[in-house]
């Protein structure tokens, strides 16, 4: 009998242990999923002019931030949003979130800047935070800025 015992109470510590793995690991997944990278024509379709920021994973951009437009794709299609100008500071140097389609953003950067005097550019590594009806999730990449 204690040995029975024992046995059933390995089996729920172990199946407990599992079970917020599992439940915590497929939401996270789609979250991730949600975002896509720009093509190369999603990044010309802007009409803004000024400085050009983005959030570039493994080559590819998922964020383009020029002037005040922040453009991203979703299996929805390509979304554009109109930021103010205390929005934009907010994602460049990572004080506070913004909301674009439905997607609560923030960008912090980290380590020291690598610059290119001669294009007037720089970029640093990154963690773009993306919320999304409360799942949040987080991707590693470069934050780069051109002027």
């Amino acid at each position: 009998m204690l040995l029975f015992r024992v046995m059933m109470f390995t089996a729920v510590v172990a199946a407990a242990a599992w079970t917020p793995v599992r439940v915590h690991a497929e939401p996270r997944a789609q979250a991730r999923a949600s975002l896509l990278p720009l093509s190369d024509q999603d990044e010309r379709s802007t009409q803004e002019t000024g400085c050009t920021s983005t959030f570039t994973v493994g080559g590819h951009d998922y964020l383009q931030l020029v002037g005040t437009e922040l453009l991203l794709r979703d299996r929805q299609g390509l979304q554009s949003c109109r930021l103010t100008t205390v929005e934009t500071d907010d994602l460049e140097t990572g004080r506070g979130t913004v909301s674009c389609s439905g997607y609560r953003l923030r960008i912090r950067s980290s380590g020291k800047a690598t610059s290119n005097l001669a294009s007037d550019s720089s970029s640093r590594r990154a963690v773009l935070t993306i919320d999304r009806g409360g799942v949040a999730t987080s991707m590693r990449g470069i934050w780069g800025v051109a002027c």
